[in-house]
């Protein structure tokens, strides 16, 4: 995926999210749109889902005025994630 296309995702998710879209509502978990076997296009598909719900994230964080406790969760999570590395 290239960075174009990550950032169109996160800017799908965001407008789904400002549309009134429930986060389980992410296109990439309907079934048609889930990989089979292939472990290339689970790779690939995890990082569009992740990509589309990031953006649903952020947006929805913003209306509830936690954008700022929403970053700084997910720096904790890479961090933790590093460590864990």
């Amino acid at each position: 995926m290239t960075i174009e296309e990550l950032i169109d995702l996160q800017e799908a998710g965001s407008r789904a999210r400002v549309l009134g879209l429930k986060a389980h509502e992410n296109p990439y978990l309907a079934a048609h749109r889930m990989p089979t076997g292939d472990t290339g296009a689970l790779g690939d598909w995890l990082a569009r889902h992740d990509a589309w719900k990031f953006g649903w994230e952020a947006e929805d964080a913003s209306r509830e005025g936690r954008i700022v406790t929403h970053f700084k969760e997910l720096i904790s999570i890479a961090k933790r994630g590093a460590l864990d590395a």
